[in-house]
């Protein structure tokens, strides 16, 4: 049994935290003012950004399926700039902006300045901003595309990648730098810009050190089939996530003055952060709920973009994407079954998700007048069996697609819980916790649950305690040590 229990700690602590970075109360508002296209999208972000998920993903250049199990070729094509139903393309598409298929074409005026593993440690260094941290223990993560796109002999600094200076290789390789243009200039020809960043300061390190140890774990390793070997990469991880938060938090407001200094006029969405693993559970027996771990640093992150973006003036908006639902939760994968092979699509959005995070940045350019009404956006269910708020059956609710709204002048809101049966009659249960303010109206925060309660049960209900214990003592302490860091 101890055997047994260990391993099953070890599996579960050891994915869990290699999970971040391998890195909806509105649907999509009618077309802003055309006034968007008469300038340019400039999208700052990761892999979440670069659309992966999102049903272009996984198509060749000729819009063919690529063979199955194939990260996608956005990967591997960093040329291919519009990825099919990303919430970057989406946006671009609704307000008017170019998007010819060579990124250098000159006619267009939508650049992606988007690629996984982005961090702000690396954008820093593409604007030339001095953090005094050394990149060689993140890797570049294909730096040398970013400069030959998107750099400039002025701000871009040198990086080193397998000894070579990769500014100086790009200029061989292509020519020079910035073939899409400048940092600077983009941002001072944009008139729109969306900036996704930070998932991976935070969780890239912490995967470093799961995967192989090294320079950011001073080189230890983890023997992870004893308790003092989880014990021990449990709390150089955690260390590692609050150091990678710290410097998100330090830095990534100097990106953003620094876009606002270059282009005072740009309307800069800041794109939250949102829960990667929210639905995850151990195996399909036991509803651990393995999200709450994530969802203290995911909260944290949105109320410093929210303060920043206050700070900032009518320019600079905070978009909550909290809702956003990802493939794990979509396929109901669990971390000891069907996830381990798809993890790497698992923590990012489903189509769904690129739909609702377009929806959500459209809608905050045009905000929708939504009075009273609960507005939710419910991923993937469009029929519904039940509807309880309060817990008190409604049926004066209408259901447009995914979203539904429900007028609710008669009530003060505090949750919201939809119900769905398949065809083989399992049932799916959604719980949303409900906030409302008079500038605002309602926000709706979906909380943790399985997809699929009725066919959850605990089969080892000692070692289902074992493990609820331990997971909510990391959830109180990382609540402690990020409540007082946010």
């Amino acid at each position: 049994m101890k055997k047994t229990l260990i391993k099953t700690l070890s599996l579960a602590l050891t994915l869990l935290l290699a999970l971040g970075c391998v890195a909806l109360p509105a649907g999509a508002a009618d077309t802003p003012d055309p006034v968007f296209a008469d300038g340019g999208y400039l999208v700052i972000g990761d892999s979440i950004s670069r659309g992966c998920g999102a049903e272009g993903f996984y198509l060749d250049r000729d819009g063919n399926p690529l063979p199955e199990g194939s990260l996608g070729g956005q990967y591997d094509i960093f040329e291919m700039r519009n990825v099919k139903g990303s919430f970057t393309t989406q946006i671009a598409e609704k307000l008017g902006y170019s998007m010819p298929f060579d990124m250098v074409d000159p006619d267009g005026n939508f650049w992606p300045l988007c690629y996984p593993g982005l961090t702000v440690s690396v954008l820093l260094d593409l604007m030339g901003i001095e953090d005094d941290f050394d990149d060689l223990l993140l890797d570049y993560m294909n730096y040398d595309w970013m400069l030959a796109y998107f750099g400039s002999e002025e701000y871009s600094k040198d990086g080193f990648k397998e000894g070579d200076d990769t500014k100086e290789a790009v200029i061989e390789r292509f020519g020079g730098l910035g073939q899409v243009g400048p940092i600077d200039e983009l941002v001072k020809k944009s008139n729109l810009i969306t900036l996704e960043l930070g998932m991976c300061d935070v969780f890239y390190r912490t995967y470093r050190i799961v995967s192989n140890g090294g320079a950011l774990a001073d080189g230890l390793t983890f023997d992870t089939s004893t308790v003092q070997g989880i014990l021990g990469l449990v709390k150089t991880a955690i260390s590692e996530m609050y150091n990678g938060y710290n410097f998100w938090k330090t830095w990534y407001p100097v990106i953003l003055d620094k876009l606002i200094e270059w282009n005072p006029d740009a309307t800069i969405v800041l794109v939250g952060a949102f829960n990667l693993v929210d639905q995850m559970r151990i195996t399909n027996e036991d509803a651990i709920p393995l999200g709450n771990i994530v969802d203290v640093l995911s909260d944290s992150m949105n109320r410093q973009m929210e303060k920043w973006a206050d700070q900032r003036g009518d320019n600079v908006i905070y978009v909550d994407i909290s809702n956003t639902e990802t493939l794990s939760a979509e396929n109901d994968w669990a971390l000891t079954g069907d996830f381990l092979p798809n993890s790497f699509a698992g923590v990012h959005p489903t189509q769904n998700g690129h739909n609702y995070i377009a929806g959500r940045i459209l809608n905050a350019l045009q905000p929708e007048d939504n009075g009273k009404n609960i507005v939710v956006d419910l991923a993937r269910f469009d029929r519904l069996d039940y509807v309880l708020v309060n817990g008190i059956k409604v049926t004066d609710y209408t259901l447009d697609g995914t979203v539904i709204t429900i007028p609710c002048d008669h009530i003060l809101a505090t949750n919201l819980t939809i119900g769905v049966r398949d065809e083989n009659g399992a049932l799916a249960i959604q719980t949303y916790c409900l906030k409302y303010s008079r500038a605002d109206g309602y926000t709706a925060k979906r909380v943790y649950g399985t997809n699929d309660l009725e066919d959850t049960v605990n089969k080892n209900r000692f070692l289902y305690r074992l493990l609820k214990l331990l997971f909510d003592k990391i959830v109180g302490f990382i609540n402690q040590l990020f409540g007082k860091a946010g």
